[in-house]
């Protein structure tokens, strides 16, 4: 009986160990001077201990346990990493200095780069406390809370950020990223403090998580392929949108991308794609399914007028094969539907099983549509659409919302389309 139990024990013991249950944790207290240190500012330690996990060719996971606080400086967490799975888990809060002048000049609080097989996860908080930004400085000049550019095969899960001076999280030049049961929130007031920004970009998935700010929920820029959003909840904010794309004559591209079990609560738009006057490239094969409407406005946008010019444009950025199907819900406003195209038009715009009602009885709802070439299948608002021979500007032009400026994303030629799995 006594060797079964030994048997038994070893057996257990070896399933772990091949389990990954033996990674060695390192902590921060571990790289502070002294372990009663009262130090507010942590940043030497945190960049100390990035350093013991990356190099490391050990499995190692750096845990910050849900009763630590650290404040840090602006960190650069840069790979390649020895670590074919380097683990940061953070269940406590970091927080950023709650000064501006804490920061110095950066483009982000904390910037991963070059980092292949990361796993950041837990329940904790940053909190980059963008309060402090959004009155005194420019816009331009604010950083983002949390930027990953040149990863592979990113795991980002759990984690809550606050009040970001401007995007809570950048993604730049990356492949197979997967985020999901994040939350992102800022106050509804607060200044183009967009939730997700994507750029030059591809297979990412976002996927069961709330984003609550001031500015896109989720926003894929130029070089933005192979993208799946599946089950996020936004509000308040502006919505998930294709762009801004072409801003100064720009070549943009983004293609292949599903929305899908997504909810729109309170939001200034839902599902939008947006492109400046003059701008080159292409927004193509995009899919917004399954979208819940809770008192949202303007649900459905294409706006191809986004500098607020009306016509004069002899470019314009094609937008093509984009589906709106199963929107359900209430609507703030009355225009309900808007698709404002440039003179080149928009082609194989697809609106099918659209059903959605006026918050306000005394409200009808309305659609607004120019230039596209459009199929409306069961819609319960009428969908017509002027032709693109019609010369001459409706007046005044219809225009969504006032546009935000925002500095042009980085550029990216993507390649052919493949596809890409659906992940529920």
């Amino acid at each position: 009986m006594g060797f079964e139990i030994l048997v038994s024990v070893l057996l257990i013991a070896s399933y772990h160990l091949q389990c990954g249950d033996s990674r060695m944790t390192l902590s921060i207290k571990d790289f502070l001077p002294d372990s009663n240190d009262t130090n507010v500012d942590h940043t030497r330690a945190l960049q100390d201990a990035w350093r013991a996990l990356c190099r490391s060719k050990i499995s190692k996971s750096l845990v910050i346990r849900a009763n630590e606080i650290y404040t840090t400086r602006p960190q650069l967490f840069q790979g390649p990493c020895a670590s074919r799975r380097p683990h940061i888990q953070i269940d406590g809060t970091i927080e950023a200095p709650k000064t501006v002048a804490g920061w110095g000049k950066v483009e982000s609080w904390l910037h991963f780069d070059s980092i292949t097989g990361l796993v950041l996860d837990g329940s904790g908080v940053l909190n980059a406390h963008g309060e402090n930004w959004w009155p005194s400085v420019e816009l331009h000049s604010r950083p983002h809370s949390v930027m990953f550019n040149g990863c592979k095969f990113l795991t980002y899960k759990g984690i809550t950020q606050r009040n970001s001076p401007s995007n809570h999280i950048s993604i730049t030049s990356s492949t197979a990223v997967t985020l999901s049961n994040i939350h992102l929130i800022a106050p509804a007031n607060s200044p183009n403090t967009d939730g997700i920004d994507i750029s030059s970009s591809n297979h990412i998935h976002i996927l069961g998580s709330s984003i609550e700010t001031g500015d896109d929920c989720i926003a894929l820029n130029s070089g933005s392929h192979d993208i799946n959003i599946t089950s996020v909840t936004c509000g308040p904010g502006h919505g998930i949108s294709i762009g801004s794309l072409g801003k100064g004559g720009a070549i943009d591209t983004v293609q292949n991308v599903n929305v899908r079990h997504c909810t729109f609560k309170g939001t200034q738009n839902g599902a939008r794609i947006k492109t400046w006057g003059g701008g080159r490239g292409f927004a193509r094969n995009i899919l917004f399914e399954d979208i819940t409407l809770i008192n949202a406005q303007l649900p459905i946008n294409i706006d191809q007028q986004y500098t607020g010019r009306c016509c004069g444009m002899f470019n314009a950025v094609k937008v093509s094969d984009v589906t709106f199907r199963q929107f359900r819900g209430t609507v703030a406003d009355g225009v309900a539907i808007h698709i404002d195209c440039d003179r080149v038009g928009c082609d194989n715009i697809l609106l099918e099983h659209i059903n959605i009602a006026s918050s306000s009885p005394r409200i009808p709802l309305t659609a607004f549509c120019r230039f596209a070439r459009v199929i409306s299948r069961f819609v319960s608002i009428p969908v017509k659409c002027s032709s693109r021979n019609d010369l001459e500007c409706p007046s005044p032009c219809p225009q969504a919302h006032a546009p935000y400026a925002k500095p042009p994303a980085p550029l990216a030629q993507p390649p052919s389309f493949f596809p890409f799995p659906y992940i529920f």
